[in-house]
């Protein structure tokens, strides 16, 4: 398995991503998205941090502690302005 770096939400800016999305399951996939949308909840009614775990264009994998302000189909929106592809996300975890 391989190791996960954590990462600060800014350098998303420099990071790229697969065209593809990353999970295969379709249970999985909407188990993504109703992680997002309860971490979406929480970011903007709690301020409330979670921690999403992402791969690159390069397949390494990151992990981003960080506010979710607004979560669509296709992006993240995080606190800062930063944004990440919901097809690159591989778990959303809170707590």
């Amino acid at each position: 398995m391989e190791t996960r770096k954590i990462i600060a939400k800014e350098e998303l800016l420099h990071a790229r991503f697969p065209q593809k999305d990353v999970l295969q399951d379709d249970v999985q996939k909407v188990l993504r998205k109703l992680s997002l949308q309860k971490a979406e909840k929480l970011g903007n009614g709690h301020k409330s941090k979670v921690r999403i775990e992402f791969t690159s264009l390069n397949h390494k994998f990151n992990i981003v502690n960080t506010t979710v302000w607004a979560a669509t189909e296709e992006y993240v929106m995080l606190k800062g302005g930063m944004f990440l592809p919901v097809s690159a996300i591989l778990n959303v975890e809170f707590g």
